[in-house]
């Protein structure tokens, strides 16, 4: 039997940074995911004062992501890291972060923040040309131009946008109603799938993927009690600090 007493745990920055890792995608998943966010916006409890009042939804759809990373995602990461030499995880680490360069600069444009958008299509210049097509990270140890995280969610959140509930997108891992919004706009502007050249489109999305997945996997072992709540809480503090730089209390259910 659930116990309604509440524990605040403060979740490491460093440690559980979360974005949405899995933020592009291809035409088909979009429409789906498009079709998925409308069912949901039409569903009677979307304006309920609770914040994750698609629990049910939400934990069916944790488990089918559950499933699918356990059977195939998290298997080939491990691999991945194990296998893969150092420097090549590095060298595409750093190539499609650079790539993301351009998905980070139209935000900051759209946010009027035109200095950190100079700064970052700095980077990209730098990078994409004496780093190697974006292989070795030059600009920030050479010109100090760090990387900054932008998206599409952060630029509605600047312009007032309530995150609204708390959900679970399939495949795409966790989310508020506002930040699933732009998932659309992050990929229609992301060179990987802008690429004409389907099966080099594919392959590029399916690296990105591992890579990305790779940079999870210290996370899985801090996961305690129920993983559901756990994950919820993490991502919705670590998204918080995100966008205004401080850290907020998010409760654990004691069970």
């Amino acid at each position: 039997m659930t116990n309604t007493a509440q524990q605040y745990i403060p979740i490491p920055r460093c440690k559980l940074s979360l974005e949405l890792s899995l933020r592009k995608m291809p035409l088909p998943i979009g429409i789906a995911l498009a079709i998925f966010l409308l069912l949901v916006v039409m569903s009677p409890s979307a304006h309920a004062a609770d914040s994750d009042p698609f629990e049910r939804v939400n934990r069916a759809t944790y488990a089918f992501n559950d499933t699918f990373d356990k059977t195939l995602l998290k298997p080939i990461a491990t691999g991945y890291s194990n296998y893969m030499p150092t420097v090549a995880k590095t060298g595409i680490r750093n190539f499609f972060s650079n790539l993301d360069e351009v998905r980070v600069t139209f935000n900051d444009l759209l946010q009027f923040k035109f200095l950190q958008a100079a700064s970052d299509l700095g980077r990209f210049a730098i990078n994409s040309t004496v780093g190697i097509a974006g292989l070795v990270d030059v600009a920030a140890p050479a010109f100090n131009l760090e990387k900054n995280k932008q998206d599409f969610g952060k630029t509605l959140a600047y312009w007032g946008a309530e995150p609204g509930p708390y959900l679970v997108l399939p495949f795409f891992g966790p989310s508020t109603v506002r930040d699933a919004f732009g998932v659309g706009f992050d990929s229609a502007v992301d060179p990987v799938f802008s690429a004409d050249h389907v099966p080099s489109r594919n392959s590029l999305g399916v690296t990105e993927t591992i890579s990305l997945r790779t940079d999870y996997l210290n996370i899985d072992d801090l996961i305690i009690g129920d993983e559901y709540l756990f994950v919820r809480g993490a991502y919705l503090q670590a998204r918080e600090y995100s966008i205004k730089g401080e850290y907020v209390e998010v409760a654990f259910e004691d069970f």
